[in-house]
C-alpha cells in the first residue's frame, strides 16, 4: 500500500519524510518517537506505522538470523550480519544478539545514545537490503521500501 508520507516542517530533517529520516539519521527518529516530539506534527498512524515496520524489517535470505554485535566493554553497537539459523552462537569477547528480523531501535535500546552505532548500521543495512553498503537510498527509494508489506515480517504492517 502506498502512503502519501508526510514532510517534516521543523528541525535538521525539515522537508524529509520519517522513511528517509530513518535511512540518514535514525537514532534522531528513535529519539523523537520517545519524546513525542513528532505528535501533532505527522499523523499519529504514520508515526506508529513507520516506527513498527522498522523494528520488523525481514531478513531476504530464508533461513538466516539478525545478528547484532556490540562491543563486549562499552556495550555500543559494532556490526550488523546475517548468520544461518542453524550456525552456533557466537564466542568471544564480543556481545550478539540473534533476531528473526531485523530491529533498527536495538541499538537505541542497547545504549541511548549510540550516534557511531547507527552510523555504522545504516551502510550493513544497505548492503543487506539494497546489495550495496554504499546505496544511495533517494526520498523515492526509502518511501517505496517502506510502502512495500513485503519487506516486514508482520504483513499486517
Amino acid at each position: 500500500m502506498q502512503v502519501n508520507w508526510s514532510v517534516l516542517g521543523f528541525g535538521r530533517h525539515k522537508g524529509k519524510t520519517l522513511p528517509q529520516v530513518l535511512f540518514i539519521d535514525p537514532d534522531w527518529f528513535f529519539w523523537a518517537y520517545e519524546k513525542d516530539v513528532l505528535k501533532g506534527k505527522i499523523p499519529e498512524s504514520e508515526i506508529q506505522d513507520v516506527y513498527e515496520k522498522s523494528r520488523n524489517i525481514k531478513i531476504p535470505q530464508k533461513n538466516y538470523h539478525a545478528e547484532f554485535v556490540y562491543d563486549g566493554i562499552r556495550g555500543v553497537f559494532a556490526d550488523l550480519n546475517l548468520v544461518p539459523e542453524d550456525r552456533p552462537k557466537h564466542v568471544g569477547s564480543s556481545i550478539t544478539q540473534r533476531l528473526d528480523r531485523i530491529d533498527m531501535a536495538l541499538i537505541r535500546y542497547a545504549k541511548k545514545y549510540d550516534k557511531r552505532g547507527y552510523e555504522l548500521l545504516i551502510p550493513s543495512l544497505k548492503n543487506i537490503l539494497f546489495g550495496k553498503s554504499s546505496a544511495r537510498i533517494s526520498k523515492e527509494r526509502a518511501e517505496k521500501f517502506f510502502d512495500n508489506s513485503d519487506n516486514f515480517i508482520n504483513k499486517d504492517l
